[in-house]
Parts: structure tokens; sequence; C-alpha cells
């Protein structure tokens, strides 16, 4: 897929080469040389340029791209008329646009844009959830009620089987997939680190030690859940 990403930042430079680590043809804007400078040999193309000249805007290769990232960050003004230009040239484009205040993202729900994003405060949520759910690896919260959450499997479960422990009945929690942990040896021999999301589970799969639960769940029952094993 091509993406373009406006705003080489922390955030977009960010996103820009992992999108561009999956194989994805991805265009970086911004209007800082040295941002330019520093990926200009690892995303497919780079361009220096003003996102709020229109002219500018109008011709970037647009009629192909599969979707836009407005990633600009301290100046609200250059992000909204930045948005607005490429509404305007690529109407029928995906738009994902950075926000950063409640009011500019008021601004661009009113402006049609339906994919906000705003990366400090969703990590500020993530890790805020980390430290009140004790024993949480990763969190993703879904809304204000249910969240997905990483925990390292109970020692009490190893050797048991999905059926036996049954943590739906127990916590109220769904047992999305296991993230298992392996050792192999690359090419050179050496021992490394593997890890194998296990797809879907049956009540007949087993647990192994050092095993990762995908949990999902109303966040009171996930956190009852992990306090009572962190008790034990």
């Amino acid at each position: 897929m091509k993406y373009i990403i406006v705003g080489l930042g922390n955030f977009g430079s960010s996103l820009a080469l992992k999108l561009a680590e999956g194989g994805h043809d991805v265009i970086g804007v911004d209007n800082n040389e040295n941002h330019i400078n520093e990926h200009k040999d690892k995303l497919t193309h780079t361009l220096k340029m003003d996102s709020a000249h229109e002219l500018a805007v109008s011709q970037l290769p647009l009629s192909d791209t599969d979707a836009i990232i407005i990633c600009i960050g301290e100046d609200s003004g250059a992000a909204i008329t930045t948005v607005a230009l490429f509404k305007k040239h690529a109407p029928n484009c995906r738009i994902v646009a950075r926000y950063t205040t409640e009011i500019q993202k008021t601004i661009l729900e009113a402006m049609g844009i339906e994919e906000l994003v705003n990366p400090e405060a969703e990590f500020a949520d993530n890790f805020a959830n980390r430290l009140t759910i004790t024993g949480s690896l990763n969190t993703y919260m879904l809304d204000d009620k249910y969240e997905l959450v990483e925990f390292e499997l109970p020692e009490s479960y190893i050797g048991k089987t999905v059926q036996e422990v049954d943590i739906v009945k127990k916590w109220k929690v769904s047992l999305i997939t296991l993230i298992r942990h392996t050792k192999s040896k690359n090419l050179l021999g050496r021992e490394i680190d593997k890890t194998e999301v296990q797809g879907v589970i049956s009540g007949t799969t087993e647990f192994n030690k050092g095993d990762t639960l995908m949990l999902f769940g109303k966040i009171k029952d996930l956190k009852n859940m992990m306090d009572h094993y962190q008790e034990d």
C-alpha cells in the first residue's frame, strides 16, 4: 500500500518507519530539512515542502495513495489547513489526522474527518492502566469499560488446559489467544528468542510455562483477576 505521512517529528517518523519496514511505499513530507535528511534513505521518498501551500499539495501523487496521515503536532493552524487542502485535493482518499487539543479535534470533526488520533493521550491511557492493573504487560483500551490486556501466565495454570482453568466462568474474562515464547537457533547457530501467536485456541489447548495470555473483558473484572494472582 502507499501512504503519505505529513510531519516527520517523533510520532510521524516512527509511524513512517514502521510502515516502511512492513514493505509499504511511504512518502514522507516535512518542511524541516533536518527531518528530511534524517529519513531520506529509509522511506520510499521524502519531500521538503510546506503542506499548508495548496499548489505543493496538489502536485503530490494523490490519485494512487491509499491513505494520508497528517502528523503535525505543534502548529495546530498549519495542521488544520493541511487537512483542509488534502481533503479538497484527495476527496476519496482515506485521511487520518492527529490532534493535540479538544478544540482542534472539534474543528477536524466538523470538517468531516472521522479518523482522529492523539498519540500522547492514548499512550497515557494505556500506561495508566498498566500502572493500575497489577501485572499487566500491555493494555489496549477499547472504550471506558472494556480493554485487551497481555498478562503473564500464572504458575498455577502451567500444564492445565483452557477448559480446566475456565477463565470465563471464574473471572468473567475472555481468553482471546496465547503468545508463546520459545527459543530457536538462527543461521549462525545462536540461540534467539522467538514469539508466536497461537491463533484460535480451543478448550484442549494446554498452557506452557512462559506463555502470555491475551485477555478481553471489563476493566474491573480484569483488575480483579490480576490482583488475585499477584497476591498468590
